[in-house]
C-alpha cells in the first residue's frame, strides 16, 4: 500500500480529484502522527500492524471529535486543500478516515508500512506538518526557515543548543 493507491480509492469513492485525496490523505496521517503516537498508534506500528485494536482506539477517538468542522484536522484539511467550506471539509475528512480505518482492519500491515513511511520522512510529497528533515536541517542550519513550525521538542533542543544553529553562526 501506497499513498497514491489510497488516494486513488478515495478519490473513487468521494468524487474528489486525485490530488486534493492526497493532500486530504497525507494531512490526515500526518496529524495523526502527531497526536496519536502515544495512544496506539505507535503500537500499531511496532507490531507491524499487528495490533489492531490499538489502532481502531486510535480512529475511534479522532472520528469522535469529527462531527465538529471547528476540529483541528478539519480545520488543517480545509487551509492544505484550500476549501471554503467548512462542512465539505468536515465530510472529505471524515470519508477519508472512515477508509484509513477500514484499510487498518483489511491491510493492517500495509498501513502500518504506509505510516512508517511517513513517520520516517519519506513517501508523502512533503505534505508533513514539522517535524520532518527539512525541519530538522533548516534547524542545524538556522537562519532561512521559522521556527514557529517546529514541534516544541525541536524548540527545546533549539533553546538547549543556544539561540541559532550554523547559519545562524555563519552569518547566514
Amino acid at each position: 500500500m501506497n499513498l497514491d493507491n489510497l488516494a486513488g480509492m478515495f478519490s473513487q469513492r468521494s468524487g474528489v480529484q486525485q490530488s486534493m485525496s492526497s493532500t486530504i490523505m497525507s494531512t490526515i496521517m500526518s496529524y495523526m502522527m502527531q497526536h496519536f503516537m502515544q495512544k496506539g498508534l505507535g503500537s500499531f506500528m511496532n507490531s507491524g500492524g499487528g495490533d489492531r485494536s490499538s489502532m481502531q482506539s486510535s480512529f475511534t477517538e479522532l472520528q469522535g471529535g469529527l462531527n465538529d468542522p471547528r476540529h483541528p484536522l478539519v480545520q488543517q484539511v480545509k487551509n492544505n486543500c484550500g476549501l471554503q467550506d467548512d462542512n465539505q471539509a468536515r465530510m472529505y475528512t471524515q470519508q477519508a478516515t472512515g477508509l484509513l480505518r477500514e484499510n487498518a482492519d483489511n491491510d493492517p500491515q500495509g498501513l502500518s508500512s504506509l505510516f512508517g513511511s511517513f513517520g520516517g520522512g519519506g513517501g508523502l510529497g512533503g505534505q508533513q506538518q514539522g517535524g520532518g528533515i527539512g525541519d530538522m536541517v533548516g534547524g542545524l542550519l538556522g537562519g532561512g526557515g521559522s521556527r514557529d513550525n517546529q514541534n516544541p521538542s525541536q524548540q527545546q533542543q533549539q533553546k538547549k543548543k543556544g539561540e541559532g544553529g550554523l547559519g545562524d553562526m555563519l552569518g547566514l
